[in-house]
């Protein structure tokens, strides 16, 4: 005697005919962006502070930039999510995403970034040394794996180390 609720045979031949397709996404961090940026934050404070108080006030504005130059790596530190069809990082500045398949080219720095190139669009990684967190290994590997298995042009670059994301924002509802 068959005690399944009516329906579940249908439900499962329709389940069957349409198979489930796993894909592996992984997210990693970048601390080390932010340790750094909380450490010049802190560091430029203090000499702007220490100026101030003897009185050496041009100086201040150099320290200023330094400070700000820390709150910007610690806003665009973030987390990255790397997947068989996505990379995507999500920050304080927003959220960007470029598809594996609109990858034309892929420019390695001389630090270890890592900027992909698609039509009038780029997607900057940061150093594999300097990502954080628990998925950071296989997040490592599904990245060489996928670079691999793309076949697009790469090749080294002095500037790479120094890109930015360019045409890659995406809006919150779409990631």
């Amino acid at each position: 005697m068959n005690h399944a609720p009516p329906g579940t045979a249908n439900f499962l031949n329709r389940l069957a005919s349409h198979p489930i397709i796993v894909t592996s996404s992984y997210t990693f961090g970048v601390l080390t962006y932010q340790i750094l940026g909380a450490v010049c934050i802190l560091f430029s404070g203090g000499c702007a502070v220490g100026a101030f108080l003897a009185r050496q006030y041009p100086p201040i504005a150099v320290f200023a930039f330094f400070g700000l130059m820390g709150r910007y790596m610690i806003a665009n530190a973030g987390r990255f999510e790397i997947s068989e069809k996505f990379i995507t990082q999500r920050n304080l500045f927003g959220a960007f995403r470029m598809a594996w398949a609109e990858v034309r080219r892929i420019e390695f720095g001389t630090q270890g970034s890592i900027v992909l190139h698609g039509e009038h669009k780029q997607f900057a990684l940061p150093p594999a040394a300097y990502w954080s967190g628990k998925q950071k290994p296989e997040a490592f590997d599904l990245l060489s794996k996928t670079i691999d298995s793309i076949g697009v042009i790469k090749y080294p670059s002095n500037t790479a180390d120094y890109k930015v994301h360019k045409n890659v924002r995406v809006r919150a509802g779409e990631v």
